[in-house]
């Protein structure tokens, strides 16, 4: 009688293709993780940009529409920045940036459209008349998207409207003095 010890063929196919499975699932997280960073990153830049033309409009103070820092959408996945990136006090030549084309990364709103920031750094028309705040939505057709809102005065956020901290004009306490405060 042979009591020879170890696994049979039939057990290590089992545990070949539980180790498979496992690997299956775990290589297809990290591809979506990698594609959830790749949008986040390219909502981040398109924020940064959006704060950069708005702070050089309120550093250069421009008068008309064609003074003022823009950023500019393009079509679906093509942006360009307009703003004074030497500091020579006018506007350079537009920067085009593009969403990153291995992500499937696009635009949800309409274009061309252009977002100019007046000498207060707010969101105005071609007109230079205020502008409602609008938000830009990058979307990927299999990951969901990630929105870019602008506040009245033209900050951006990520992911929704940034908190509000709203400032309450009130007169300040009067002073209170104990009974008996004696003065030397």
């Amino acid at each position: 009688m042979s009591t020879a010890a170890g696994f049979s063929i039939a057990e290590l196919l089992v545990v070949v293709m539980i180790i498979f499975v496992v690997a299956g699932f775990a290589f297809m997280q990290v591809g979506r993780a990698r594609q959830l960073l790749t949008r986040a990153n390219a909502a981040r830049q398109f924020a940064e940009y959006l704060e950069k033309a708005r702070v050089d409009s309120v550093r250069r103070r421009p008068a008309t529409s064609a003074e003022m820092a823009q950023v500019s959408l393009i079509n679906a996945t093509f942006y360009s920045v307009t703003i004074d990136a030497d500091g020579n006090g006018t506007l350079d030549a537009p920067k085009v940036f593009t969403l990153p084309a291995d992500a499937n990364l696009q635009f949800a709103v309409p274009y061309p459209r252009t977002i100019y920031f007046n000498w207060r750094g707010r969101t105005v028309d071609a007109a230079g008349n205020i502008a409602t705040p609008a938000f830009v939505s990058i979307t990927s057709p299999t990951y969901g998207s990630t929105q870019i809102n602008l506040t009245s005065a033209g900050a951006p956020s990520l992911d929704g409207p940034p908190p509000s901290s709203a400032v309450v004009n009130s007169a300040a306490p009067a002073p209170v003095f104990r009974d008996k405060t004696q003065l030397p």
